[in-house]
């Protein structure tokens, strides 16, 4: 009974069904993507020796930064039998987003990891051999030349690890390597061979011992992304969240819908004898049938999502995914769930139907229906919504919460932006920007202390202020900014001071007001930072959330702190005449081509961080106004169904089939329309609850205007409109004879 209860309405069916495969394919993907990016990056270094040894409290190797000459020294650790020292960071091309460089001494054990396959060995300067998928993707072989910020290689070989990350990019020589990540006479990491027969824990404690800013590692037991694995699983989790609440409302939408058009139905069951607990296992049986098979459905699409993003050129091995029974039930558990909840109210609704009320139900069929229809312009479409007060409800919500994730995303982007192009009191008129070019983070940039000295002697110039970016992410401190700048500088009045004084030595610091009420510091207090204690002297404010829920102290200390001598992370340039600016950022990108040089209130935009947080923003709206506009065109399938014999009516009356259309294509605009401002309001309220949170006011910034809500109900708007030209369409074309008859 329960499958032939279904099949009677495929259509409505079907789009249940493709709602819930949605959610579950998101839970398949995503979870597959964030498990393969953990496997894949936590093994990315490529460790061919017994030990690793990287910067201490450093997240992993990528944010790494030791002292080259530390080799000597390990070296001369008894039980060590060889030191590969290394370097490690990634870059951006035209074609790569994200592409990764190893720089090793040729000819060391660490080298020989990355096995060559065509061509041969890097042996000497400006060579380079490229992993086998970045060479697909930049459609490369060998002897052919490739670009890093602008200096040529020429292509010696193509390696193969069957490591997807490790092969989508390259290896140079280690000098070669600390010119590109600009860290000379820096390493990522040193990897260490011990001795035969020596005790290799031993060996660990004797380096761990020579500096307190080494963190030593067994090789085989080491993952870098132990510390990612809950932020990716979490942020993973968050984006199906969407998908899943959606999708389990269409399912409640779905079940409601056939209990009201089956009341009748529900009635002779019940005068037959039937027990309200039949009624109940009937709708929950039909809800989790739905359910599984959008479950099965979801899975197989999950795959293959996941397969044609793992084939994308240039990215692909970052979203390689790792499969698992545990997390295909976990997507059939999702779909059980949803099937459980959704049929919960309805299968409860039909079993409580007085049997008596339930046989006079006429469903909206009477010629009193069709008086409510003529009504003027958006008049009647919403009293249509009306009688049907909670299959509306349930259908606004469900695209509601898709344009409240459009706000609510938006809204925190452009608020990072403003805030960005704020960062050390940069955004004025007439100032510019200078960071590395073509850097995959914002937290990698690196330049050249001196070129402080070169552009303040350029004309135009007023004034140079040097910055240092780091940060602190632990469960004490989960994003807490360390600001390095020269307390001379003109950035400095950007730092208001509200209580204490100004730096005056290099164990004290400055914090921001959101800090001291996080962390519960205040004037006189110490604040440990790498094992370091600070004294804070001085509490500031900037209306800048993340630089008010961290730190500044001086640049040299920053630098000795962050082991980045000689290194900034910005340049920011105040000119002379605001009117002469872009002329200046002109010549300072000429001077200097090895940097991305903007205008401070454009230079957020001109990142490849923010562009890449832009490409997440659409793919997770497209995916919460995909599940809506399903929802949106189940409802009005429903109402199709529901009101034949009324459109039946109105046919016979006169009606010409394009009033019947525009009647629901109407319905369907103002139903998203409607839900357009509900989302609005609850996109606006999570997150003014999210922004309380614990830490929450260090990290969001929002920035509201009239054009994130009309870009999100505008899109909401169109979605209404592609939804309702299959049900307008079924609907125009139901002739007056057959549609009166139906029951």
């Amino acid at each position: 009974m329960i499958l032939k209860n279904l099949w009677r309405r495929p259509m409505r069916s079907l789009l249940t069904i493709l709602g819930i495969a949605i959610g579950v394919a998101t839970v398949v993907s995503l979870g597959a993507m964030a498990e393969g990016m953990i496997r894949n990056y936590g093994t990315v270094v490529g460790l061919s020796n017994d030990l690793l040894v990287i910067q201490a409290n450093a997240l992993d190797p990528l944010f790494s930064t030791l002292d080259e000459e530390m080799a000597l020294r390990i070296q001369a650790v008894p039980g060590v039998e060889a030191v590969d020292p290394g370097i490690y960071t990634w870059i951006a091309t035209e074609e790569m987003p994200f592409f990764l460089i190893f720089g090793y001494p040729p000819g060391s054990a660490a080298a020989a990891h990355y096995r060559i396959v065509a061509g041969k060995p890097v042996t000497g300067p400006k060579q380079i051999a490229l992993g086998r998928r970045a060479a697909e993707s930049l459609k490369k072989t060998v002897d052919d030349t490739v670009r890093l910020y602008g200096v040529p290689y020429r292509i010696v070989g193509i390696y193969e690890t069957g490591q997807g990350m490790e092969e989508s990019g390259g290896l140079v020589t280690l000098a070669d390597g600390q010119e590109i990540a600009q860290k000379p006479r820096k390493v990522s990491l040193f990897q260490v061979a011990v001795r035969q027969k020596s005790d290799i824990n031993q060996v660990k404690q004797r380096i761990e011992t020579l500096d307190k800013t080494l963190s030593v590692n067994i090789a085989s037991e080491y993952n870098a992304a132990e510390q990612y694995a809950g932020l990716m699983q979490g942020y993973a989790w968050g984006i199906a969240a969407v998908a899943i609440i959606v999708g389990g409302l269409g399912m409640m939408n779905a079940m409601v819908m056939s209990v009201l058009e089956r009341t009748r139905e529900i009635g002779t069951l019940r005068a037959l004898g039937w027990r309200r607990r039949q009624i109940v296992m009937m709708i929950l049986g039909e809800a989790v049938m739905l359910s599984l098979i959008g479950g099965v459905v979801g899975v197989a699409i999950g795959v293959g999502l996941t397969e044609l993003a793992a084939s994308a050129p240039g990215v692909g091995a970052f979203m390689e995914g790792i499969y698992s029974a545990g997390l295909f039930a976990q997507g059939l558990f999702t779909a059980f769930f949803l099937g459980m909840i959704g049929g919960a109210y309805p299968a409860w609704r039909a079993a409580n139907l007085l049997p008596v009320e339930s046989l006079r139900y006429e469903g909206g069929s009477s010629a009193d229906s069709a008086r409510r229809f003529r009504l003027t312009f958006g008049g009647q479409a919403l009293r249509n919504l009306w009688r049907r007060r909670t299959r509306t409800i349930l259908s606004a919500t469900g695209i509601g919460i898709g344009v409240a994730t459009l706000v609510m995303l938006a809204s925190m982007s452009k608020g990072i932006m403003g805030q960005l192009n704020l960062l050390a009191g940069s955004g004025s008129p007439g100032n510019i920007t200078l960071m590395q070019k073509k850097v995959a983070d914002l937290s990698l940039s690196t330049l050249d202390e001196r070129m402080v000295a070169q552009i303040q002697a350029m004309p135009g110039v007023k004034s140079v202020s040097p910055f240092l970016m780091g940060f602190v992410m632990s469960a004490d401190m989960p994003f807490f900014l360390i600001g390095g700048i020269d307390p001379n500088s003109s950035a400095m009045a950007h730092y208001r001071l509200v209580e204490g004084r100004s730096i005056a030595r290099p164990n004290e610091i400055l914090i921001g007001k959101t800090a001291a009420k996080n962390y519960k510091v205040g004037i006189g207090d110490t604040l440990t930072l790498y094992d370091n204690r600070y004294r804070i002297v001085g509490l500031y404010e900037t209306g800048v959330a993340y630089e008010d829920g961290g730190c500044i102290m001086a640049l040299r200390e920053a630098q000795r702190l962050l082991n980045r001598p000689r290194s900034l992370s910005f340049i920011f340039v105040d000119v002379i005449d605001p009117d002469q600016v872009e002329a200046v950022r002109a010549a300072l990108e000429r001077r200097f081509p090895e940097a991305q040089v903007s205008l401070s209130s454009q230079f957020a935009q001109d990142t490849d961080s923010q562009k890449q947080l832009d490409a997440m923003i659409a793919v997770i709206g497209g995916l919460a106004m995909l599940v809506g506009g399903i929802v949106v065109a189940n409802t009005m399938m429903m109402s199709i169904y529901e009101r034949t014999r009324e459109i039946g009516t109105l046919r016979a009356l006169g009606w010409p089939k394009r009033r019947i259309l525009g009647q629901v294509v109407q319905e369907s605009l103002w139903l998203c329309l409607v839900a357009g401002a509900f989302g609005s309001c609850f996109g606006v309220i999570t997150v003014w609850g999210m922004s309380r949170l614990p830490f929450a006011d260090a990290i969001i910034a929002v920035s509201w205007d009239a054009q994130t809500f009309a870009n999100a109900i505008g899109i909401a708007l169109v979605v209404g409109l592609l939804a309702s030209f299959y049900p307008a369409w079924r609907a125009s074309r139901l002739q007056p004879v057959e549609a009166l008859r139906y029951e």
